[in-house]
């Protein structure tokens, strides 16, 4: 994989390229489809690359937005988008370990700083600038981020043509394929304490979940919440946020004329497209 560090100043970068938008096309000419999975505490992202013009495609860059540039006029706008880098990156010298990316044979990944205006990703084909993508051709890419990072399912991209001929280049939106939350289940045991003297009772949570671009959704305990106010150690050892499916709740006696504490315990799945659900199972005391 190539590394390295390239700074790059605007008007000389930009007017060497001459980008069209969107709206100039009846279809467009590039489409970039996208999913996330969760991987091995990381989310790895796929991009896949469909050029459904009649131009070859050279390079594909991920998270840069910009408008119209022509050699005679000035551009407006050039953003880096990505926030997030991929796993291991060295963002002061521009690096990338090679391991976090991967894509089709002989293409090399590097991360580009725009003077001032963020980073953006940058994917370039073998022996560069020979055209890899072509015409009726997808590529998948993929690459391993430690976290959540919209820009690399809905972000800009762009897609550099060879042929020496305008248009250059082509700038679009990427489009999420995984739109579809996951499917939870959820199940508690015991589901109901006996009144005895406040005792805590452990309490273990059983939970699937199916997704269908994800294997692995993010469990999250969002809440525990009863039908009557809870007072300090009525809830034990559970930690929200985080996927803990055991923890202690106290067999607290109703008050006279209750029907009785009800504890209400959801958890959430979450996607590595952002994509999430929820599902709550209840405790009774009696």
């Amino acid at each position: 994989m190539m590394t390295g560090k390239l700074s790059i100043q605007k008007t000389l970068f930009f007017s060497a390229i001459l980008l069209i938008s969107t709206t100039a096309f009846a279809q467009p000419p590039v489409v970039v489809k996208t999913y996330g999975q969760h991987v091995g505490g990381n989310i790895v992202y796929i991009q896949e690359v469909s050029n459904t013009g009649d131009r070859k495609i050279l390079d594909i860059d991920i998270g840069l937005d910009t408008d119209y540039v022509s050699p005679n006029l000035p551009y407006n706008r050039a953003m880096g988008e990505l926030t997030v880098f991929p796993v291991g990156s060295d963002v002061f010298n521009m690096a990338i370990r090679p391991e976090s990316v991967s894509g089709p044979s002989g293409w090399t990944a590097q991360l580009i700083q725009i003077e001032d205006s963020g980073q953006y990703f940058v994917w370039r084909g073998p022996a560069y600038p020979v055209p890899a993508i072509l015409p009726g051709q997808t590529a998948t890419f993929r690459i391993v981020v430690p976290k959540y990072d919209a820009v690399y399912l809905t972000g800009h991209f762009t897609a550099h043509y060879a042929g020496g001929k305008e248009p250059w280049a082509y700038n679009g939106v990427m489009e999420k394929l995984d739109t579809t939350p996951p499917t939870i289940s959820l199940t508690v045991s015991p589901i109901r304490l006996n009144v005895t003297a406040g005792k805590l009772v452990t309490v273990t949570a059983t939970l699937t979940t199916k997704d269908d671009y994800d294997p692995q959704p993010e469990i999250k305990l969002e809440s525990i919440t009863a039908n009557e106010p809870l007072a300090a150690g009525d809830v034990v050892g559970a930690a929200t946020g985080t996927d803990d499916r055991q923890f202690q709740l106290r067999d607290v006696k109703a008050p006279k004329g209750s029907a009785g504490r009800i504890y209400t315990i959801t958890y959430s799945a979450t996607d590595a497209s952002g994509n999430k659900a929820t599902a709550s199972a209840t405790v009774s005391v009696k």
